[in-house]
């Protein structure tokens, strides 16, 4: 069979932008589970699309790398290495720098300034030397949070990031002042937070005594459970990798792990002779091999020596744990997997070594060599919280096992499109019969993963396998639905890139607009994706699209589309 007549692929353009504003979707339904952290917790939740979230991210990003992979060797085929990697410099790496210094601090500010937090005669912190309550309380500076609140800031707001109320971050930062002075002016000390949890868990948890003897004396209750029945005396048991990747999330350092110890059991027989419960800790079962090459991976990636301090923050983050990219951290890998791909492709042709026999990547067998491949970083997936799909690295630095597992996509992509060089090869056989593959992840794959998700070993096989079916179902459903150019989806295919870095403050700003609505959660999340799709398509319209951002994004775009050209010629 020949190749293609049309290079473009359409069918696999319109596919990436599907795999990018699924990314909309996705971001849109978090603000509605139950559980997960997130800057909007809505007020009508809807735990069903939590389903919907994990069956999205195990395929979704996996996708798009394998796509990404096939246009970057069909750029390095058509133009060489050194303008492939030139071209991925303007529209990846560019775009990356500008995002951070623009879209990322806006993200930031709507975060941080919900509608209706500076509403007409509501007292504020004044602006100018005196920093916001958040900031304070987690710099430790109690002279500026008494002064602050003096000023007429809230002492039972919430941190606007994570959804707590102030008092559970000062417990969680462990600062005694800044509590007391948040209690002397009105804070309730069983606030609850997001989680349904009160600042007595927080500060059993951090180990900081001096806190927990403060809330017992202000009058919290040693007794109050937590939705799963948790007391603040459980919240001192928690494991290495839970206390870690909790710590990492919040951006907080908590005491070194022996310390940690000795205080969290100081707290623990301080809560006992209060609720007579029992001090045990749970005894764990000798660890496996797997556990054990897990527990000293995780070690490695809270390393100390990963922690710098970074510009305006106000505590060092983890070059590989950290938040530092938010959600613009697939700029970075793509960065990073383009120059792993220019290196690899000039050793291969310098040794002149042999492409891959073609059914080897365009028949079933591809799935015999490509899961197996997936499963030693899949291995390694959810170190800090069992999770369905690849883990998020938006550290400066990639996580080694999440680019691994990215890289073997991005490879599988790049070998599709030598496949689909030769003519001997039956590339439509990829996904060809689309429906099976789809049934088989959506109905097997999918459930026994869920199912599987505390259990690493066991459920590392249905989710690597859910991802390539996945993406064989997707190549071939859109080979089915784009067969050729089409005004629609090229348009799509061009605004996705912008829909997707823009996407994040409109969706935010949208959730949290519609948080307090006596409205089912599904119809608000429906709200948010629809309205937060047409701002953004508005916004590539009118600001990108013919405009030098426009121009750096997906280079130059005709004002009228191929087939009104060719009407003006007609006429003309």
């Amino acid at each position: 069979m020949s190749p293609p007549a049309d290079p473009r692929r359409h069918d696999l353009d319109a596919l990436r932008a599907v795999a990018m504003l699924l990314g909309i979707l996705l971001h849109a339904s978090l603000a509605y589970v139950p559980g997960i952290p997130w800057p909007v917790q809505d007020t009508q939740p809807a735990p069903w699309l939590g389903l919907l979230f994990l069956a999205i991210h195990g395929f979704r990003m996996p996708l798009f790398f394998l796509v990404s992979g096939f246009f970057t060797a069909m750029l390095w085929k058509k133009r060489g290495a050194t303008a492939m990697l030139a071209q991925r410099y303007q529209r990846v790496f560019v775009p990356l720098v500008l995002g951070f210094c623009t879209l990322l601090p806006l993200f930031d500010w709507v975060m941080t300034h919900p509608p209706g937090s500076a509403a007409a005669g509501a007292p504020t912190v004044p602006a100018g030397p005196t920093s916001p309550l958040t900031t304070l309380i987690r710099t430790r500076d109690a002279a500026g949070v008494a002064a602050a609140l003096a000023a007429g800031a809230d002492a039972t707001g919430i941190d606007a990031e994570f959804r707590m109320p102030l008092i559970t971050l000062a417990a969680l930062v462990g600062d005694v002042d800044s509590t007391r002075a948040l209690l002397d002016a009105g804070a309730n000390a069983e606030a609850l937070g997001s989680d349904g949890r009160t600042p007595l868990h927080a500060a059993a948890f951090a180990g900081r005594l001096p806190v927990v003897e403060l809330l017992l004396n202000a009058g919290a209750d040693p007794q109050r459970r937590g939705p799963a029945g948790d007391s603040p005396l459980d919240s001192t048991k928690a494991d290495a990798g839970t206390t870690a990747f909790i710590a990492g999330l919040l951006q907080l350092e908590f005491a070194p792990p022996e310390t940690l110890r000795t205080d969290r059991d100081a707290i623990r027989a301080l809560l006992a002779s209060r609720t007579g419960e029992s001090t045990d800790m749970p005894v764990p079962p000798p660890p496996d091999l797997l556990t054990r090459a897990r527990n000293a991976y995780r070690d490695f990636l809270l390393s100390p020596q990963f922690f710098v301090p970074l510009p305006l923050d106000p505590s060092p983050q983890s070059l590989l744990t950290g938040m530092t990219l938010n959600y613009l951290w697939f700029l970075m890998f793509l960065c990073w997997l383009a120059v792993g791909f220019a290196a690899v492709a000039a050793l291969a042709t310098s040794l002149r070594l042999p492409s891959p026999p073609g059914w080897l990547v365009t028949s079933p067998a591809a799935l015999l060599w490509t899961v197996p491949l997936t499963l030693l970083p899949q291995l390694f997936m959810g170190l800090f919280a069992p999770g369905f799909g690849p883990d998020t690295s938006a550290g400066l630095l990639p996580q080694p096992h999440v680019l691994a597992y990215y890289a073997i996509f991005f490879g599988y992509g790049a070998l599709l499109f030598l496949a689909e060089q030769r003519a001997d090869n039956d590339v439509e056989s990829v996904g060809r019969r689309w429906l099976v593959p789809l049934l088989v992840a959506l109905l097997i794959c999918f459930p026994v993963g869920v199912a599987t998700m505390p259990f690493p070993a066991a459920g590392a096989l249905p989710q690597a396998l859910y991802a390539w079916l996945m993406s064989f179902a997707a190549i071939g459903f859109f080979r089915w639905l784009v067969p050729a150019e089409s005004r629609m989806w090229r348009y799509l295919s061009d605004s996705a890139y912008w829909l997707y870095l823009a996407h994040m403050p409109v969706v935010i700003l949208l959730q949290q607009t519609s948080r307090g609505w006596p409205l089912p959660g599904v119809l608000k999340f429906l709200f948010v994706t629809t309205l937060a799709t047409a701002i953004l398509l508005v916004s590539y319209q009118l600001l990108v699209r013919h405009t030098p951002l426009g121009l750096l994004l997906n280079g130059p775009r005709p004002r009228h589309p191929p087939a009104s050209r060719a009407a003006i010629r007609s006429v003309s």
